[in-house]
């Protein structure tokens, strides 16, 4: 079962708690809409979902603890929102995961190396508040990133760094 929203169709409002009574559910996609409100926890209850796409709306606060138990989530999308808090070492528990989008929100803190627990191919941190190591390495022993872009470098100002030779795409 899939709730899918063509970009830019107007639909407003927050994230009913109800769909997470969905239990078949495995894409939910709102992209370029105007939703706002914060994520409900409730939405990490059917645990076939896979695909979980809210980028480009005004969603604030962090992500629930709750989705990092999401044993098939494959991707998480919610760049270009106004979401914060950090990333939980939970991170590791998602499994499936292989594309993340996280850039420009308002995220904070470090990266946990717990990151290298998922298989994540693709990962989008950039215009965020995060510092410390970048532990994803492209061509790195055991790791499955083939693209990692993050606030590196001297250029951005920002205190994230990027192993010597990781590949990382600086912002």
């Amino acid at each position: 079962t899939s709730i899918i929203f063509e970009e830019e169709n107007n639909v407003k409002g927050t994230i009913p708690m109800e769909i997470g009574e969905l239990e078949m559910l495995e894409v939910i996609s709102m992209e370029a809409q105007v939703i706002g409100g914060t994520l409900p926890p409730e939405m990490a209850k059917p645990q076939n979902l896979r695909i979980i796409d809210y980028d480009f709306n005004s969603l604030t606060g962090p992500i629930p603890e709750e989705y990092y138990s999401l044993p098939n989530l494959e991707q998480l999308d919610f760049n270009n929102n106004r979401l914060s808090g950090t990333l939980s070492p939970s991170i590791g528990n998602l499994k499936s995961l292989i594309f993340i989008q996280l850039h420009y929100n308002q995220f904070t803190g470090t990266f946990p190396q717990e990151l290298l627990d998922a298989p994540i191919l693709v990962a989008e941190f950039q215009f965020n508040n995060f510092f410390g190591p970048m532990p994803l390495c492209i061509g790195a022993p055991d790791q499955t990133i083939g693209a990692v872009s993050c606030d590196c470098g001297p250029a951005s100002g920002a205190p994230v760094t990027c192993g010597e030779g990781c590949g990382c795409e600086c912002f």
